[in-house]
């Protein structure tokens, strides 16, 4: 028990003293003559000679007052205790909702504890306490705002759910804070095992942050890779199992093609080693499963997908000094594996050679020649590109473009471009949009296919235009081909897209069978995201694709929880429960006051 003004207790000293004292002086009292005391038998005891004191003894009277005293001043020196349940008067609560929040080394795992963490809160909230809940997944959301209505508060905390994917900690904590406001006081308390990557760009303002740890063991193995690749003898699949922890594990690893198991094998991993395996991929073979077997804290890396036909994707190389805006937009075709680099590797330079890549995006970066069969570039040509430099040019002018499948739902005439390169067509280059100034979009279908893209999306508000990510979209399909296969890979909450064909919308079948609608936008059909492992079907018109979501993850696998967390410039450590100090000086007067009326009872019935 905490006290707020305990230099109040020392108030008992001086008025119990004066309580005490009334009870050693006697009452001046009137000689009266009377016949006979025996007719006062309970009044015998006053018949004694007066003097200014007497002899204290025991009375009832007495010890009630000074219990009364004693709770006066108890509550006059605002006595305070902890209590389990919400942090302040103003708690945002920030709830992990990432995949190894699902590892089931605390019952029956991390995600049900923590949301039942949430839950006590609620119910230990006490009147105009506000709470506030942000479930951290992909894109993190309000599950809801700052209110003081627990029925409701209950009702909506069952609807967050688990993502097989990581989580968004930085923009949820920077949600959080918004949320939280100015208020003075405020809490904001991350319920995680803290698995995510740290956390840079982050600051709390007024409120405090409370760390509020889940999970217990580090012990995983994961599935780290999976893939095919054509050799001299055919097409072979392999595949690396990890031992995440610090303890030798066990494991068997089944390999399927197309649902058929090809090899079972019992693995024995090292801590930190990784197992691996390469086995024949029949002819025609169109899907190569791999997953674990035996015990294991977290079964979303257990299992992962690859699809052996090419035109189900795309091995992207992103040159660029940082742009997440073009990252998003090529992340949007599920085809796509996105490495990026800031310059382009020995290994991928030259015109002639084996790529590991099917696409290299230049941007804001000068383009060089490179192996890879395609190539995008936005702002700065080279000498390999399908365009001559003849200068720069500031805020160009949009004049026209081609009616071309590489321009379908893209119009730059709102575009706002704050410099560009002034450039000439050369080769197989074609002018497909151009400005008063020179050509804005360039495409070649030579030896290789480019396209060129006259100015960096920094360099202008085009990111922000929803013919972004379109054009984006027309150029993997100009430069690589549309999809040729009814099979895609995704990672587990990447939003993805796929051609609508002219239909006005999908529809998204579950694994558990159930399935939503998904509206057709600017000729794409975009899919938000897919919240855990497994398969799923998306239907756009008479067409139907199936599609694998995995998780692949080495953040998400090492399940080892923190002990403390690095928010920005805070570090904060990690607490089993979160407290609060309650107010006891209500009980306390309370108290006084039942007990003045028992003292006030007693003497009346004495009377």
């Amino acid at each position: 028990m905490n006290l707020q003004n305990p230099s109040s207790l020392l108030w008992f000293l001086p008025l119990g003293a004066v309580i005490v004292a009334l009870y050693l002086l006697r009452m001046r009292r009137r000689d009266v003559q009377v016949p006979a005391v025996f007719l006062w038998p309970e009044r015998t005891e006053e018949v004694r000679a007066n003097s200014l004191f007497q002899r204290l003894r025991f009375s009832w009277l007495l010890l009630l007052q000074l219990l009364a005293l004693l709770a006066t001043v108890l509550a006059l020196s605002v006595p305070q205790f902890l209590q389990r349940g919400l942090a302040g008067k103003v708690t945002v609560v920030v709830l992990d909702a990432s995949a190894s929040m699902g590892a089931t080394d605390v019952a029956p795992s991390r995600f049900l504890v923590a949301r039942g963490l949430v839950a006590d809160m609620i119910g230990t909230a006490a009147p105009g306490d506000r709470l506030a809940l942000i479930e951290a997944g992909p894109v993190p959301r309000v599950v809801f705002p700052l209110s003081s209505d627990p029925t409701r508060q209950r009702d909506l905390l069952r609807t967050v759910q688990k993502f097989d994917s990581e989580a968004d900690m930085g923009e949820a904590l920077r949600l959080a804070s918004a949320v939280a406001g100015n208020n003075d006081a405020a809490k904001i308390v991350v319920i995680s095992d803290g698995v995510f990557e740290r956390v840079v760009d982050f600051s709390p303002g007024k409120a405090a942050v409370v760390y509020q740890s889940v999970g217990k063991s580090e012990e995983n193995l994961a599935v780290q890779a999976l893939g095919t690749a054509v050799s001299g003898s055919g097409r072979v699949a392999y595949c690396g199992v990890k031992n995440m922890g610090v303890q030798p594990a066990k494991t068997v690893v089944d390999m399927t093609v197309d649902g058929k198991i090809v090899d079972s094998a019992n693995a024995v991993i090292g801590p930190g080693q990784v197992w691996g395996k390469t086995v024949a991929v029949p002819a025609g073979a169109k899907v190569v499963e791999a997953k674990l077997r035996g015990h294991d804290f977290l079964s979303a890396d257990d299992t992962a997908v690859a699809l052996t036909d090419p035109g189900a994707s795309i091995r992207a190389l992103l040159v660029t000094k940082g742009d997440l805006f073009l990252e998003k937009a090529l992340a949007l075709d599920p085809r796509v594996t996105l490495d990026r680099a800031t310059s382009v590797p020995e290994s991928e330079s030259g015109e002639s050679g084996e790529s590991a890549y099917d696409l290299v995006v230049f941007d804001g970066v000068r383009e060089v020649p490179v192996k890879a069969r395609a190539v995008l570039t936005f702002g700065e040509a080279g000498t390999s590109s399908p365009v001559s430099v003849k200068g720069s040019v500031k805020a160009p002018t949009f004049v026209d473009a081609e009616t071309v499948p590489l321009l379908e739902g893209v119009d730059f005439s709102d575009v706002y471009i704050e410099s560009m390169q002034r450039v000439a067509a050369k080769g197989a280059g074609r002018v497909v949009a151009e400005c008063k100034e020179g050509p804005l979009v360039v495409a070649a279908q030579g030896r290789k296919r480019q396209v060129y893209v006259a100015f960096s999306p920094m360099d202008s508000d085009f990111p922000l235009n929803i013919g972004f990510p379109i054009l984006v979209g027309n150029a993997l399909d100009f430069l690589i081909g549309r999809e040729s296969s009814d099979m895609v890979s995704v990672r587990v909450g990447q939003p993805f897209a796929i051609p609508a064909n002219g239909a006005r919308s999908g529809t998204l079948t579950y694994q558990d069978g159930t399935s939503v609608d998904v509206p057709a936008r600017d000729g794409r059909v975009i899919v938000r995201e897919t919240r855990s492992v497994g398969q799923y079907v998306l239907a756009v018109g008479t067409h139907k694709q199936t599609v694998y979501a995995t998780m692949r993850s080495p953040t998400e696998s090492s399940i080892k929880p923190h002990g403390d967390l690095e928010v920005g410039a805070v570090k904060v450590k990690s607490t089993g429960a979160t407290f609060r100090f309650e107010d006891l000086w209500r009980p306390a007067l309370l108290f006084a006051l039942f007990v003045l009326g028992t003292e006030w009872w007693l003497y009346a019935r004495r009377l």
